[in-house]
């Protein structure tokens, strides 16, 4: 299949202009642990980027609602490894880091092995996943993570400290930053050449309050 017909299976990726390249999100309102966190002042949902702006924009909600349909799909698996081979093939290697959740977070511990299986599917690439569902990552082994994918619990208050229970973290400051400080905030909001979210020898990232 080429990338027209997969898309029209599965939708397509998303390409924020922060990123090096590709992400895959669905819409931030499909949260379950942000959504409520959305709605309490203080936390990192609260002021959420996914719920304003270009999120708003009628494509992106029905791009949205696509990708969250299709990861019912059996074949969700192999339509999504082999769109992303096809997406990541002609990039630098410099560029050949994903994003899973641009916008949106797990639905449920059946998606996050799917996307297990889509990370041993095309180890060439370097993936990073940030989640605030801390009851489904609870349920998995560090040694079952594919080696090329780093799971980050988010922290859930702005200037909170970082989960405890997890392995790679990563929080919001306004005041002092722990950690490896993301250096977006005085790259145009970009990663420029940093790749420190996709880096397991990084342990904790904190991103400065936009």
């Amino acid at each position: 299949m080429n990338i027209k017909q997969l898309e029209k299976e599965i939708g397509t990726l998303s390409n924020p202009s922060k990123m090096p390249s590709y992400a895959w999100g669905i819409s931030a309102h499909k949260c379950m642990v942000g959504n409520l966190m959305a709605k309490i002042k203080g936390t990192t949902c609260n002021k959420c980027y996914a719920l304003k702006g270009h999120y708003t924009f009628p494509v992106v909600i029905n791009a949205h609602k696509i990708r969250l349909k299709a990861i019912t799909k059996p074949e969700w698996v192999d339509y999504m490894a082999e769109l992303l081979t096809q997406k990541y093939k002609r990039l630098a290697k410099s560029r050949l880091f994903h994003r899973w959740f641009d916008s949106g977070d797990l639905q449920s511990h059946e998606h996050l092995m799917k996307i297990f299986k889509v990370c041993e599917l095309t180890p060439h690439i370097k993936y990073w996943l940030a989640t605030r569902e801390y009851k489904i990552i609870s349920k998995i082994k560090y040694k079952d993570i594919p080696k090329n994918l780093v799971v980050r619990a988010s922290g859930i208050k702005i200037d909170g400290q970082p989960p405890k229970f997890w392995k790679w973290t990563s929080t919001v400051h306004t005041k002092k930053p722990i950690g490896h400080v993301c250096p977006a905030y005085k790259q145009d909001g970009e990663c420029g050449s940093c790749r420190s979210c996709w880096s397991r020898s990084v342990k904790q990232v904190s991103y400065k309050e936009h």
